[in-house]
């Protein structure tokens, strides 16, 4: 008897940690809320343009839909956080919401999405102990770029992939 015990206890005990590593699920189509985040977050994302989103561990993805205006809406209550890292990411093309579990594609086309955790995507946490965000858009949809207005506070990066693309083309010759 005291050999299966054992054995059950090592299993478990290897079982646990893989547990804790992996926790995700995605958000019910409702209001979502997170008690970590910051004044205001959930009133943002709760906003009615939100037609995805998921968890992994402490970190939330929600995917939007919406044009220009829209955009600049959210942008502007974005800008508003409190404590908070706020970046704005540009790409080309279009994107569609999906969870990394999905073995089938929803088909639901996004203009935008916000990462939001306490630490970035990779795992690294920000130096300054603020509340980390991001804003990807993509440019290829609904949202064109001369009509995308990004308030002073906030960071605009590029996503890299037409300077990728430059540097493949430059190197290819």
């Amino acid at each position: 008897m005291r050999q299966y015990a054992t054995v059950f206890l090592a299993a478990l005990a290897l079982l646990i940690p893989t547990m804790a590593l992996g926790l995700g699920a995605d958000h019910p189509s409702g209001a979502v809320n997170n008690d970590k985040w910051p004044k205001g977050l959930a009133e943002l994302v709760n906003g009615g343009k939100r037609v995805h989103g998921f968890f992994v561990n402490e970190i939330d993805i929600l995917f939007f839909r919406g044009d220009a205006s829209a955009l600049n809406t959210f942008l502007t209550r974005y800008s508003e956080l409190p404590g908070t890292q706020l970046r704005v990411v540009l790409h080309p093309g279009q994107i569609e919401a999906k969870s990394p579990w999905d073995k089938q594609p929803r088909k639901i086309a996004a203009d935008w999405k916000l990462h939001a955790g306490p630490y970035e995507e990779g795992g690294a946490e920000p130096k300054s102990g603020e509340f980390v965000t991001r804003v990807d858009v993509w440019l290829g949809g609904s949202i064109k770029l001369e009509e995308l207005r990004v308030p002073a506070n906030v960071t605009v990066e590029s996503g890299g992939e037409i300077e990728a693309f430059v540097k493949g083309h430059t190197k290819a010759k």
